[in-house]
């Protein structure tokens, strides 16, 4: 699998936990300032990989890191 292709794994792996932990959180009436942090570092890292997802899309203006990248997962 490429180097690529296993970031979005783990990033889709990621996305579901923390969907989750939401979903837990939400069926809750009542919560606890300790959950209520959680569920701000579980939002602020939902956004924080968004963000990434969105750069993912953009290439870089140097090209030779595309060919760099392709040629060492070949390898590995």
């Amino acid at each position: 699998m490429t180097y690529l292709a296993e970031h979005l794994s783990s990033l889709r792996q990621e996305i579901a936990d923390l969907q989750k932990m939401n979903t837990h959180y939400s069926n809750k009436s009542e919560h606890s300032p300790l959950e209520q942090s959680a569920l701000e570092t579980r939002t602020a890292r939902l956004l924080q990989i968004k963000k990434e997802l969105g750069n993912m899309r953009e290439r870089p203006s140097d090209p030779k890191i595309w060919w760099e990248r392709l040629h060492k997962s070949r390898i590995a």
